[in-house]
């Protein structure tokens, strides 16, 4: 009897399973990293607001840039968790988020 699901294996380790299901469901990387970064960006600038009454969109999304940079290279480690073309599109976010803080009008952030 075929099932539908198979089960994924767990005798090689904890990894074997993740790669497994992010082979299944090829999303799942693009949209991990899209949540860190949109709860980041988006706390970020509702608690930076709260705070002070104004928030600073580049220096938050630098910062949120930098956090799914640093959870895309772990997830470099092992091959199978993160395509090549999805490693580029952070790094290539991250400079895009640096020349929008560097072309910032404000000066005391740099």
């Amino acid at each position: 009897m075929s099932y539908l699901y198979e089960l994924p294996n767990s005798t090689a380790g904890i990894d074997a399973i993740a790669i497994q299901t992010f082979s299944s469901f090829p999303w799942m990387t693009p949209l991990i990293l899209m949540f860190v970064f949109f709860t980041v960006f988006l706390g970020g600038i509702t608690r930076q607001k709260i705070r002070t009454g104004t928030a600073d969109y580049p220096v938050w999304s630098v910062i949120a840039s930098l956090s799914i940079l640093v959870i895309a290279l772990l997830f470099s480690v092992t091959a199978g968790f993160i395509r090549l073309d999805w490693l580029v599109i952070v790094v290539s976010l991250n400079i895009l988020s640096a020349i929008w803080v560097f072309l910032d009008k404000r000066s005391s952030e740099i």
